[in-house]
């Protein structure tokens, strides 16, 4: 699987924004071809092998600013990727919208950073929803956890109180699913 380079450019932000002292120590940490990347133009319409840009990276910042938490330092990275791109571009969309359609839109939003993904909305209800993707790395479920926290942190930007989410049983193979739920 492949992730575009807006992706990457979360990511990067991300460790200069909120470690800045581990900055370094996080790039030489990172495959070589990945420091290159990493510390020079990414090409946010290129597409990037997940594992060694994606995956790795965020391995590495775990285990450098997170005590190896992977769960935690995906979570957090995930909402902060939903700060930065639904800030941005997709900002008014957030004051118009309802939760339900925008994890609809997030199906699209998520079809667009990553090559071969396959997005489902089911068992929609007045608070709750769930929602199921691919797994992007077959190595753990790291990179899950991320795209968990890019959408708990869309639904908090969309005015949704007390999100929580708790991971169900697959709705469907090969996937993930998450039941993600709101006051």
């Amino acid at each position: 699987m492949n992730v575009k380079g807006t992706g990457l450019n979360s990511t990067r932000n991300f460790v200069k924004e909120k470690f800045p002292q581990k900055y370094q120590q996080w790039l030489n940490g990172i495959h070589p071809e990945a420091k290159v990347t990493y510390s020079g133009l990414i090409k946010t319409t290129a597409w990037y092998d997940v594992d060694m840009y994606y995956h790795k990276p965020l391995e590495v910042l775990a285990d450098l600013a997170y005590n190896s938490d992977y769960k935690k330092a995906a979570l957090d990275l995930g909402q902060f990727s939903a700060d930065f791109g639904l800030k941005g571009v997709y900002k008014v969309f957030l004051l118009i919208a309802t939760p339900k359609a925008l994890m609809k839109a997030a199906k699209r939003i998520i079809s667009l950073y990553y090559d071969n993904v396959d997005v489902h909305i089911d068992e929609e209800k007045k608070k709750s929803l769930i929602l199921s993707t691919n797994h992007l790395s077959d190595k753990d479920d790291i990179l899950d956890y991320r795209t968990i926290g890019w959408c708990v942190r869309a639904l908090e930007l969309a005015n949704c109180k007390n999100v929580t989410f708790e991971t169900v049983y697959p709705l469907y193979d090969n996937m993930f699913s998450v039941l993600l739920s709101w006051d």
